[in-house]
């Protein structure tokens, strides 16, 4: 790998880190909101978005993996 490809991949990496962050940030959100509501709806609400950034979350670990393969 050359200096210009190192480069590349060190840009891609810590930005795809920093979204891994982002996510994780959004998830702890996620999760206080869900200690704090009481109406079932807004619970509902909570526990599918929490899955959606698991998700997410899985998919941005696995993102990161292939990368550096």
């Amino acid at each position: 790998m050359n200096r210009k490809q190192a480069k590349i991949f060190k840009a891609e990496y810590d930005r795809r880190m920093r979204e891994l962050q982002d996510i994780r940030s959004q998830l702890h959100c996620a999760y206080t909101a869900f200690d704090n509501v009481t109406d079932p709806d807004m619970m509902d609400a909570c526990i599918f978005e929490i899955n959606a950034l698991k998700s997410r979350y899985n998919y941005a670990v696995i993102s990161i993996k292939n990368l550096s393969q």
